[in-house]
């Protein structure tokens, strides 16, 4: 059989002359001279017994025969293609994360980079969908291998758990917003401005910090992700309270100011949660090793 099918090198040379109508061009792309692809296309119509090609003033024209033949070697060469790459995933590995929106697109994602110049065998699957259920329902069902989750070491009991992300929390907005609200100069002017705000992150404690003695707001515009909170404050629609390990970028290129030198300690932090059993996987464990490296340097 194997002296039926013609050698790999013809069949690339008939479907690269075939594709480019140029003997020329596909001997530029396979990287070999012009008459050694006609040479192979010879040889192949030679062991086919059918002219393949005709040659015209403005290049190669397949022939009847040659057009069904060439449908037939792409789709052979397509599934050795294939076949290539699914062996070389099988010397990969895997790891899944599922991670938040807003931590993924203002820290993660940035960074993975360096991840991946490192770590060349491990390709990573990220989820960054909104929290609508139990923090670690996608580990339960087998969704990831790795959960980062906002919230406090009491919430992963049952779990291996490593503290990646505590900061601070301080009121940032546009500085198109704080030059309409009057400059925001003092602490008490925010009483007078549009407080963007978000369940679980109650403005209280920083009132108190900044020696202001008001009570929560109960009104303003409520988000239910932390995004969605920051996406608000950069249009100008007024002033959040944000995590300090989600606004950097913002700040160093000035889409976000902080109108006041004052803050607090998040009541929370973002941890890396995982199950104990994944957790022996070495490629899950580089991974929570790096982000921990990338994580003290955020700091």
């Amino acid at each position: 059989m194997a002296r039926d099918v013609p050698p790999l090198n013809v069949l690339a040379a008939f479907e690269a002359a075939a594709r480019h109508h140029s003997f020329a061009r596909a001997a530029e792309e396979l990287h070999v001279t012009d008459s050694a692809i006609s040479h192979r296309i010879r040889l192949l119509e030679d062991q086919v017994g059918e002219k393949l090609f005709i040659r015209t003033g403005g290049g190669l024209v397949l022939t009847g025969k040659g057009t069904c033949y060439l449908a037939a070697v792409q789709d052979a060469l397509a599934t050795l293609k294939n076949a290539a790459a699914t062996l070389a995933g099988a010397n990969r590995h895997v790891v899944r994360i599922s991670i938040g929106p807003a931590l993924a697109r203002n820290w993660l994602v940035a960074r993975l980079g360096e991840f991946y110049r490192l770590h060349k065998g491990t390709d990573l699957e990220i989820s960054a969908t909104k929290l609508s259920g139990s923090k670690t329902a996608v580990l339960k069902s087998g969704e990831a291998d790795i959960a980062i989750r906002y919230g406090k070491a009491s919430d992963w009991s049952g779990y291996e758990a490593v503290e990646l992300l505590a900061g601070n929390l301080f009121p940032v907005c546009s500085p198109a917003y704080r030059k309409s609200a009057g400059g925001l100069r003092k602490p008490k002017d925010l009483l007078k401005a549009a407080l963007l705000r978000l369940p679980g992150q109650p403005w209280k404690p920083w009132f108190s910090a900044a020696g202001l003695d008001s009570v929560e707001p109960i009104t303003g515009p409520l988000y239910s992700d932390a995004d969605l909170l920051l996406d608000a404050a950069v249009s100008g629609q007024g002033v959040a309270l944000a995590r300090s390990m989600l606004v950097g970028e913002h700040l160093s290129s000035g889409r976000l100011v902080m109108p006041f030198d004052i803050s607090i300690p998040a009541p929370s932090s973002y941890f890396a949660v995982i199950l104990r059993e994944s957790s022996a996987r070495p490629e899950v464990a580089a991974l929570v090793d790096w982000l921990q490296l990338v994580a003290r340097s955020t700091r």
